[in-house]
């Protein structure tokens, strides 16, 4: 796409911008996980905080588990508290999708979207207390955020019950390719 995708231009900001802009009309804190130390990020909404993943080569349960454990170690949230996951490359993610998922956690410790059989870890809600049971699975060599599912209480949301307050499952959509990416900004310019 010839350059990273979270400094993709979306609209006056960028691929990231956008959906951390997003994130601040229905969440707080709002998170980014760097891929490392290195990492230079485009511009990100004010009072957008950033860590970095110590493990960037071992997958996005690592990325997780440093958001949580950011989240713990900087006090800006307790263990029954939850976070709303999801990926820098998912434009049409919504407050409703959001809202929807936090409501179903009840005394689950994950609400994790399934669509035609696929769980959709990266946009999914979590409680700040699923930290010890991920860095366990990492412990042991499981690396898919996938596994949490049957690691802790989860409540499942089904394609069906999902577009209830996702009405064509946008806030799944992500950009893998140069086409995706295209057809995301055709999308952003209607």
């Amino acid at each position: 796409m010839g350059k990273p995708k979270e400094s993709l231009p979306f609209g006056e900001v960028t691929l990231l911008g956008h959906v951390c802009a997003t994130l601040h009309r229905c969440t707080d804190p709002v998170v980014v996980i760097a891929r490392d130390g290195e990492q230079v990020l485009p511009p990100l909404p004010a009072n957008t905080q950033v860590t970095v993943d110590l493990s960037p080569e071992a997958g996005p349960l690592w990325a997780i588990c440093a958001g949580l454990r950011f989240v713990r170690s900087h006090g800006l949230l307790g263990a029954e508290d939850a976070v709303f996951v999801t990926a820098c490359d998912t434009p049409f993610v919504h407050a409703n999708l959001i809202a929807g998922l936090g409501q179903r956690l009840g005394q689950n410790q994950a609400v994790m979207p399934r669509i035609d059989g696929l769980l959709q870890p990266l946009c999914a809600v979590y409680r700040v207390a699923v930290l010890e049971v991920a860095e366990n699975l990492l412990a042991q060599g499981i690396r898919t955020p996938r596994s949490l599912a049957s690691a802790v209480p989860t409540r499942l949301v089904e394609k069906a019950e999902l577009e209830q307050f996702d009405p064509g499952l946008r806030s799944v959509e992500n950009l893998n390719t140069p086409d995706d990416y295209e057809k995301a900004l055709r999308s952003l310019a209607r």
